[in-house]
């Protein structure tokens, strides 16, 4: 039964902290982005339907939880397949601790935008080794910076000399695992929310935000994608050239709007 109470509590938390962004969220968005049906998780959330491990797996990627919370919870759900599984197929609730942190700490650098941020910001030419400053200049709490400074640090992007000088390394960092698409995901999530909040606080001359509508054939899509990573590309070298002073994201979304229509042999009648 505490497995039903853990999901039910996750599940109020992460709506309720989206309804506190965005009043007007509703429980239908939050249940588009859950990927549940509407009425089950309204019936979950009141404890009137219990879920099974597969269900709060898939919970736990609709929320885009890092490998050691969704450890956490799914570990709460027993396994049956368990001793039945090769050390390859196994899953991410059952690995070492160790390993489990190394992997939530990888997949929030990735995730969380305030990491690429400081490193970036370490590139400007006014950066002033305080983290109060840093708090400021980001627009994020002093306990938040520690948490990402700490994770830096820890993986090597950022190095501390004997005198607490705060350097980029020049390490590059990689990502290559499985976890690496859902923290991309997550990613992407949140730069939707920040274009969003950059949309209504910044004012014009500090922003550009585009839009059109085509009628493609998609055949192409991979054309543009090569050319958008090329203009991404020449335009990072462009800006990144010269005097540094502020950290800008660049988004870029091209996605469909218009569905597959089903094959005529689909179709039912």
């Amino acid at each position: 039964m505490n497995e039903q109470l853990a999901i039910q509590s996750l599940l109020r938390s992460k709506l309720a902290e989206l309804q506190n962004k965005n009043s007007r969220y509703s429980l239908r968005a939050f249940a588009n982005k859950v990927g549940v049906h509407v009425g089950a998780l309204s019936s979950i959330l009141n404890g009137r339907r219990n879920i099974s491990r597969n269900l709060a797996a898939r919970i736990s990627q609709g929320l885009l939880l890092d490998p050691q919370e969704r450890s956490e919870i799914l570990g709460l759900f027993p396994d049956k397949r368990a001793n039945s599984q090769s050390r390859n197929d196994i899953d991410l609730d059952l690995l070492a601790p160790r390993y489990l942190e190394l992997n939530a700490s990888h997949f929030k650098i990735i995730a969380e935008w305030e990491h690429f941020a400081i490193l970036s910001l370490l590139k400007c030419a006014d950066f002033q080794n305080c983290y109060h400053w840093i708090s400021r200049r980001l627009g994020i709490t002093m306990a938040r910076t520690k948490v990402v400074m700490g994770r830096l640090v820890k993986f090597g992007l950022v190095e501390v000399d004997n005198e607490g000088i705060l350097r980029r390394s020049k390490m590059s960092y990689r990502t290559a695992d499985d976890v690496d698409d859902l923290a991309l995901k997550k990613n992407h999530d949140q730069s939707f929310e920040l274009a969003r909040k950059s949309l209504f606080q910044d004012c014009v001359n500090q922003r550009d935000f585009t839009s059109m509508t085509m009628a493609i054939g998609p055949k192409k899509l991979n054309i543009a994608k090569e050319r958008i990573r090329k203009f991404q590309d020449e335009l990072s070298d462009l800006l990144e050239s010269g005097h540094q002073v502020e950290v800008y994201r660049l988004s870029m979304q091209l996605f469909p709007l218009s569905k597959k229509e089903k094959d005529k042999k689909d179709e039912k009648f």
